[in-house]
């Protein structure tokens, strides 16, 4: 696959995480890829998922695909839903449409769960944003080889502070995307993780788009690293070949 058939990959990463450490999704793009951290800049300026979405669609109009990790996954079916011509396919990774649970929505993260999480957050930010990091592994065929990875992470710390790690929750919290998804007229595949602490698969979810796939990766939980991204980037391929000769 050359470069201009490639095209551009914009890349958009989750709640207090580095897009960077999703390169075992990106590394192997031929075309052009653009980064996108939900960093401070990007969380103080914004005030909705859907406002992340209107400011990145401002500043990358060019057709691309977009794929979105976790949280970033519902700033590409956002961007998506506008329907400017800039996103062409979407690619989610760990994503959801609603990310806590509700009537008709089980695969989300319990009330209670949540509110724990958040109100640690809201005590000691540091503290429980490494508990989050380790989750993002828990369970993984991969495990123990992850868990070193994940280290150099750890010790740069997280790149948002702590009242915008309160606002991204504040998002997983209140947006449900469901509508939004069930009427996505955008080309989109939803990669989930088979061992995910933090998202439960919901492939069997009856209102997924008609142009939309949804399949679970063996063994990969939440972040996707080494073989899970191996995985990944082979399903990746396949949909975007079949959806339009992009890869």
């Amino acid at each position: 696959m050359s470069e201009v058939s490639a095209g551009t990959l914009v890349v958009v990463g989750g709640w207090g995480v580095r897009c960077e450490m999703l390169s075992g999704l990106y590394d192997g793009w031929p075309g052009k890829t653009v980064l996108i951290s939900l960093d401070d800049a990007l969380m103080t300026a914004c005030d909705s998922v859907a406002d992340v979405a209107d400011t990145l669609l401002a500043r990358h109009p060019e057709p691309a695909v977009w794929l979105g990790w976790s949280l970033g996954a519902q700033v590409a079916m956002a961007a998506a839903a506008r329907r400017s011509g800039a996103v062409t396919a979407v690619i989610t990774v760990g994503g959801f449409p609603r990310f806590t649970a509700a009537g008709g929505w089980r695969s989300g993260m319990p009330a209670g769960d949540f509110n724990h999480f958040a109100t640690g957050i809201a005590r000691d930010p540091a503290r429980q944003w490494s508990h989050f990091l380790w989750l993002l592994v828990n369970g993984d065929k991969g495990e123990r080889r992850l868990r070193q990875q994940l280290r150099p992470w750890l010790e740069a710390g997280s790149p948002v502070s702590g009242a915008n790690l309160d606002k991204g929750l504040e998002w997983l919290r209140l947006a449900d995307q469901r509508a939004l998804w069930a009427e996505s007229t955008t080309p989109a595949l939803h990669l989930l993780g088979e061992r995910d602490a933090v998202v439960r698969p919901w492939a069997g979810w009856s209102g997924i788009a008609g142009r939309h796939q949804a399949r679970v990766v063996s063994g990969m939980a939440h972040w996707p690293a080494g073989q899970a991204a191996e995985r990944c980037w082979q399903m990746m391929a396949a949909f975007l070949e079949e959806a339009g000769g992009k890869v």
